[in-house]
């Protein structure tokens, strides 16, 4: 607001200028000369208008905020994207709030510095292994005004850079080569992840001006590489290959154990079926189901012939005999 009524100010009192000028020249000089004289004074007014309109704003393309300085004092407001209104005298710093990739790598073509980049860190069990990492990360907007007044534009090799390479660094500590390598691979980048976001948040803490401000945000840290000799990897998987055989045997045991068990189960239940049907049979009953399946034949329309049974307790068979 104050910036709009600064610029009406200069309008107006420009306006009122021209029209004294050319009241005053019309007086005394006449009037076409004077009117000409008094549209070149209008027309270089509306030209500084313009120009002081011009530079009173600026575009923040997407993806940005603008920090502004004045005579070296950086403003805490962040500007967003769009067209915004400012001191003519302010410098507008663009900064990048998108998320950016930095790479360490020791492939030359691969990270942002050239060369053998790649972190040299130690395992527990004391390998030397060389990590490839790429970190995913953005700065928070409204922090912007701080990280470039505390930090600078270069915020990348002053707290980035450093930073991860510490945070990588102390979370293999934490993992044996093994783990490392194949075993607890996809724990190791969340790991580094938590470190890296620890160790970020204490270096910004330790300015008054960050208390409670984030700065930046990581959203990933991406394991791309674990450099091993080959007699070391060879051995990783030759332990693995091992470990996977034993497995694989003790499968094997388990289903052939849970197989004899599932046979011992089913011959007991046989052998209790044997007992309780050999316990409930006895003479009685094998004459008394003798009699009910002679009683059933002869009830039957087929021709029947009777065989006496021997004994005294002998049934009688039928067979053949009419009806």
């Amino acid at each position: 607001m104050i910036y709009f009524a600064l610029l009406a100010a200069i309008v107006a009192i420009g306006l009122k200028w021209s029209a004294r000028s050319i009241s005053r020249n019309l007086m005394v000089q006449g009037s076409q000369g004077p009117a000409q004289l008094g549209g070149i004074s209008t027309g270089l007014l509306v030209v500084a208008v313009v120009l002081l309109a011009v530079s009173s704003t600026v575009i923040i393309p997407a993806g940005h905020v603008g920090v502004q300085v004045l005579f070296g004092k950086v403003n805490p407001r962040a500007l967003t994207e769009g067209i915004q209104i400012i001191n003519p005298l302010v410098e507008v710093q663009q900064m990048s709030v998108r998320t950016e990739t930095y790479t360490m790598s020791a492939t030359a073509t691969e990270g942002q510095v050239r060369g053998d980049d790649s972190i040299q860190a130690l395992s527990s069990d004391g390998l030397l292994m060389p990590l490839d990492i790429t970190i995913a990360f953005r700065l928070v907007g409204g922090d912007a005004p701080r990280v470039y007044r505390d930090i600078g534009a270069d915020y990348v090799d002053k707290i980035i850079r450093p930073a991860s390479r510490t945070a990588v660094r102390e979370a293999i500590a934490g993992f044996t080569a093994q783990e490392a390598y194949a075993t607890k691979r996809e724990a190791l980048p969340l790991k580094m992840h938590e470190l890296l976001t620890e160790r970020m948040r204490s270096l910004l803490e330790q300015r008054e001006d960050f208390k409670g401000a984030a700065g930046f945000l990581i959203d990933q840290v991406m394991l791309r590489n674990i450099q091993l000799p080959a007699k070391v990897k060879n051995a990783i998987e030759a332990k693995l290959e091992a470990a996977q055989q034993a497995e694989q045997m003790q499968f094997v045991l388990d289903k052939e154990r849970q197989e004899a068990e599932r046979k011992r189960i089913e011959a007991r239940g046989v052998s209790d079926f044997q007992t309780i049907v050999s316990q409930s049979i006895n003479a009685n009953l094998l004459q008394w189901k003798g009699i009910e399946a002679t009683e059933t034949l002869a009830k039957s329309p087929n021709a029947k012939m009777v065989l006496i049974g021997g004994g005294k307790n002998g049934l009688p068979v039928i067979l053949n005999a009419d009806k």
